[in-house]
């Protein structure tokens, strides 16, 4: 789709992202499989834009979270997928166009932190994994989608990484078995803990697109963050720091000036070949920071790295 663009527009991520959005929009059934419920407000705008034939495939029942409420990880996973679908109707999706695979994180991190720890091997821990596999795989072969979004391989956050790469296993079978090649492509949720946040980092070497939303899908956007009450809090606070560290960066760049402009543009493109086996950053610390379960960190190299072997 990109050919039609010469001269410095190909190398304009406006140009791609604004050429990309025109010709997505004549999509039949664009698929965009996430993590977690709230891994949509990214990309709110392109997901406007794909238009009324757009589905959603959640992985997780996004549980993980539970230790910040009174409720036990099931009644707060049923909490957090009501909020996705209040999300979801935002976007002018009812019930029939989304599905919740409802895996739980705090299972996928109990296994995963038994991973890093010795304390399960990979032949017990990878049957969970064998399942979500099965699952992304049955949802895509359902869709048949002509266009596929999900998160980056990205080292930020282990299931955002997994969601990848069952995506990508699904759209090889899908390609092999029935001859479908869907263009795939993926944004940024953060990396560095949240220290870069909703962007490409500086030495990503693919393609980068990127929308700049109108006011009516700047609306909408901020619109699906009101579904989430936790990510209401969190914007509170990245609207703090974005005033203290970014606005004077902007007044210098001639960047975003306020939070919303900074949500006022998204960055994507199209998913590059990549070597699932090697680490998304030089140094595992980085990958993954902080991450535990229970005080058990998970890690890519001891944790996500055995899986993604075992599945190529």
């Amino acid at each position: 789709m990109m050919r039609l663009l010469t001269g410095r527009s190909q190398d304009d991520p406006h140009a791609l992202g604004e050429a990309f959005t025109a010709r997505a929009r004549a999509c039949v059934r664009p698929l965009c499989v996430l993590a977690h419920h709230d891994d949509e407000i990214p990309v709110a705008g392109l997901l406007q834009r794909l238009g009324p034939g757009l589905r959603i495939v959640w992985v997780t029942n996004s549980d993980g979270l539970y230790f910040e409420s009174d409720l036990p990880p099931p009644e707060y996973g049923e909490l957090r997928t009501a909020e996705g679908m209040r999300s979801a109707a935002a976007l002018g999706l009812d019930a029939s166009s989304v599905r919740n695979l409802a895996f739980s994180e705090v299972e996928i991190y109990r296994c995963l932190s038994r991973l890093h720890s010795g304390a399960g091997d990979l032949d017990s821990e990878r049957a969970l994994f064998e399942r979500m596999r099965e699952a992304v795989r049955d949802a895509v072969f359902e869709i048949e989608p002509d266009l596929v979004v999900s998160l980056a391989w990205q080292g930020g956050q282990p299931e955002h990484d997994l969601t990848h790469f069952f995506t990508r296993l699904a759209l090889r079978e899908l390609a092999r078995e029935r001859s479908l090649r869907p263009g795939f492509f993926h944004f940024p949720a953060y990396e560095y803990t949240y220290a870069l946040a909703m962007r490409f980092h500086p030495l990503y070497r693919g393609q980068r697109m990127r929308l700049r939303l109108t006011r009516g899908e700047l609306e909408r956007k901020l619109e699906l963050l009101q579904a989430y009450p936790s990510q209401v809090r969190l914007f509170e606070r990245f609207r703090w720091a974005f005033r203290l560290l970014f606005y004077p960066l902007g007044l210098l760049s001639g960047g975003p000036r306020s939070a919303e402009g900074f949500l006022a543009i998204e960055e994507f493109g199209p998913v590059p070949e990549i070597d699932y086996s090697a680490p998304p950053h030089r140094l595992d610390f980085c990958t993954y920071m902080f991450d535990d379960f229970e005080g058990v960190p998970v890690t890519f190299a001891r944790s996500v790295r055995p899986l993604v072997r075992s599945f190529l």
